[in-house]
């Protein structure tokens, strides 16, 4: 019977890879990018979009700086984010500005509209504030 001795012999070091380091706020600002981005284009979560592509905004652009000083390896994700980001923003303050100036020219007929569901005794009354309100909005 034959048993195999160990072997003692020094064995060659295995190579250690060094790796420059990773930049995860790049990471991080491209998902809330992309996302404040697809917030801002589905129009009901726009307000969603500005307080996210503002944060993306700001982490891009410290991840860029960090990047540099630090020498990521993924300087890309970071000014991908900054793009979503300020495309993101683009949108919503548009959409805002046009919900906004919406808003402020259809006053007098949301106030009208609110006086008269307040004072409706039943539904046909209610149905015909509602009837009144789409007729005196303005697009």
């Amino acid at each position: 019977m034959s048993t195999a001795e160990p072997s003692y012999a020094p064995q060659p070091p295995i190579p250690v890879t060094t790796s420059r380091p990773r930049n995860g706020l790049g990471v991080a600002a491209l998902v809330i990018g992309v996302a404040s981005l697809v917030a801002a284009v589905s129009f009901l979560l726009f307000p969603i979009a500005l307080v996210a592509g503002l944060v993306g905004l700001i982490l891009g652009i410290i991840a860029l700086t960090r990047g540099r000083t630090k020498g990521a390896t993924n300087p890309g994700q970071a000014i991908a984010g900054v793009i979503c980001s300020v495309i993101a923003l683009i949108i919503a303050i548009d959409f805002s500005v046009h919900v906004g100036t919406w808003v402020a020219r259809n006053t007098g007929v949301f106030t009208r509209f609110d006086k008269c569901i307040a004072q409706a005794n039943n539904r046909t009354e209610v149905s015909s504030c509602i009837a009144r309100f789409a007729n005196e909005v303005r697009p």
